[in-house]
């Protein structure tokens, strides 16, 4: 049991950083674009905006659900370490 918590940990830990990545690219990429918006066709614009901010939330929300899981399996693994397990 100890091993398969220490493997998820890890894995854990790695999809975090990659998620951290990936939503601070996210963010300048949808920077980027705002600063680079045409009025052209502002629905467009917006359509964009939006698609991209509620991507990153749901980045965000995956990430918050990772970080639930590693506390819960650092609090496991501290339990099983208390009983010599």
């Amino acid at each position: 049991m100890a091993m398969a918590v220490q493997n998820r940990l890890s894995a854990i830990d790695a999809e975090m950083g990659q998620l951290k990545n990936e939503i601070q690219e996210r963010r300048r990429a949808l920077n980027l674009f705002l600063r680079n918006v045409r009025a052209r066709d502002p629905a467009e614009a917006e359509r964009r905006i939006g698609a991209a901010r509620e991507n990153i939330r749901d980045l965000e929300r995956r990430l918050q659900v990772l970080r639930e899981e590693q506390q819960e399996l650092i609090v496991r693994a501290a339990h099983l370490g208390d009983r010599g397990d």
